[in-house]
């Protein structure tokens, strides 16, 4: 699903895993401000709607369902990916990747401006904001996939969307949901990683693969995937125990989470390439079934 990559030539060193831990910490405090901001709105669409997702049901076997299938759609994304590429079908596959998180990306971006200009500004930019700003992040995700993969502007970009996407399932999704997807994810990551479809997506052409699909943390490379699994965990955190115990539960997980990105990455000093996700989301999944026992 996702990986953590150091570039060529570069040491793993503990200033570049500070830095890289410093990162993540910032998108997963966007992501806590994000969800701080969106509640009301993402709490009237479940009210309304229900669960974002849970075709199965939010039971303990009907997560664990909706988290299966959810992986397996993950899966053959990734298997057209890899079978685009080695085709050399590379537009194709970039109007794939683009179409998959320029939809997301606008419609959580609409929601969060619209949320921010109500609250701060007057009532005549409520409108301009609230369609300016996903355009324009849109664009600049259509440049970075189709133009030129500017490392800094997709850093900026994708982990604002990843924080979006982990607040936005974080609240929306059955709590029983919201955990399984990172344990199942995990489980993907690893076999994704060394074995699977992803693992061929990055060997084919792996500046084309990154484009759009993940961002710079310091010397390394971490997938938009395991963003979104980095920010939901403490947006969670923050939804199901604020009311109790403050800010100290998604306090907690975000340490916890970034004490396994730094681990994930010091390991990178023995292998080129590793999943992202199985040790934060153990660590992570660990608080906050500490909180929920």
């Amino acid at each position: 699903m996702s990986e953590a990559q150091p570039l060529p030539l570069k040491k793993v060193t503990p200033g570049n895993l500070l830095l890289a831990a410093a990162i993540v910490g910032a998108i997963q405090l966007v992501g806590l401000s994000v969800t701080s901001q969106n509640l009301p709105t993402y709490a009237t669409i479940v009210g309304t709607t229900g669960p974002s997702y849970a075709p199965a049901g939010t039971t303990l076997a009907g997560s664990a369902v909706n988290a299966v299938l959810l992986v397996g759609f993950a899966f053959a994304m990734t298997v057209v990916l890899v079978w685009l590429l080695r085709r050399k079908l590379v537009l194709s596959f970039k109007v794939l990747i683009f179409g998959s998180v320029a939809f997301s990306a606008f419609v959580l971006t609409m929601v969060t401006a619209d949320v921010f200009a109500v609250d701060f500004l007057p009532p005549a930019l409520e409108l301009p904001v609230a369609y300016g700003v996903p355009a324009l992040v849109v664009a600049a995700i259509a440049y970075v996939i189709f133009v030129e993969n500017v490392p800094w502007l997709a850093t900026i970009v994708l982990a604002f969307v990843g924080a979006e996407v982990g607040s936005f399932f974080a609240v929306t999704l059955s709590p029983l949901t919201a955990l399984a997807l990172p344990i199942a994810f995990s489980l993907y990551d690893i076999y994704a990683v060394f074995k699977g479809p992803l693992k061929a997506l990055i060997g084919t052409s792996p500046n084309i693969a990154l484009a759009g699909m993940s961002i710079k943390a310091g010397e390394f490379t971490v997938g938009l995937g395991d963003v979104v699994f980095y920010t939901l965990l403490p947006s969670l955190a923050l939804f199901q125990f604020y009311p109790t115990f403050g800010l100290l539960p998604a306090a907690l997980t975000i340490v916890a989470i970034n004490v396994g990105v730094v681990i994930t990455l010091f390991l990178l000093s023995r292998r080129r390439l590793l999943p992202g996700l199985p040790i934060p989301m153990l660590l992570g999944v660990l608080v906050i079934a500490r909180y929920l026992i």
